[in-house]
């Protein structure tokens, strides 16, 4: 497969799984759980059941669609990240950490460890950070790339 494709098919796989877990995780939270407290409480709690075990599905298909695409990328990239210098480094690393912790926050939530709400609280704004840091990594990425093609 030849680089440009495979490069555009992992950064089309990245954002729509992206788009997939935090616009889920966005409507399970601000549309679909405010909405259910008005039924009766027996009938909620089995819908809500029901939709958090299809979410998780699709939740976990975005995962595996974001660590596939990121480590490709992580990869793909790695040398203009350590160009960078720290900023680079810095920008890309924390950007995984938060990633990561919210992977783990998805699995707590599904086991029990904590209520789903609170993860799913924790795990918006953690996506909300990430995508800062993925706005403010590729900026100073391709400012570093210009400066390269520009001579200063």
């Amino acid at each position: 497969m030849d680089s440009a494709v495979l490069q555009i098919l992992m950064r089309y796989v990245h954002i729509v799984s992206a788009i997939m877990a935090v616009g889920g995780l966005s409507f399970m939270l601000l549309c679909l759980l405010p909405v259910v407290r008005v039924l009766d409480d027996g009938f909620s709690e089995a819908w809500i059941r029901l939709i958090r075990a299809r979410f998780h599905k699709i939740l976990w298909i975005s995962i595996g669609g974001l660590v596939i695409s990121g480590l490709y990328n992580w990869v793909l990239l790695g040398p203009t990240y350590k160009a960078m210098g720290a900023l680079g480094n810095a920008l890309i690393g924390i950007k995984v950490l938060l990633a990561m912790i919210m992977f783990g926050t998805v699995w707590v939530g599904q086991v029990g460890i904590l209520r789903p709400k609170v993860c799913q609280m924790i795990n918006i704004h953690l996506a909300a950070a990430i995508i800062l840091l993925a706005a403010a990594l590729r900026y100073f990425r391709l400012e570093h790339l210009q400066s390269l093609v520009g001579g200063g």
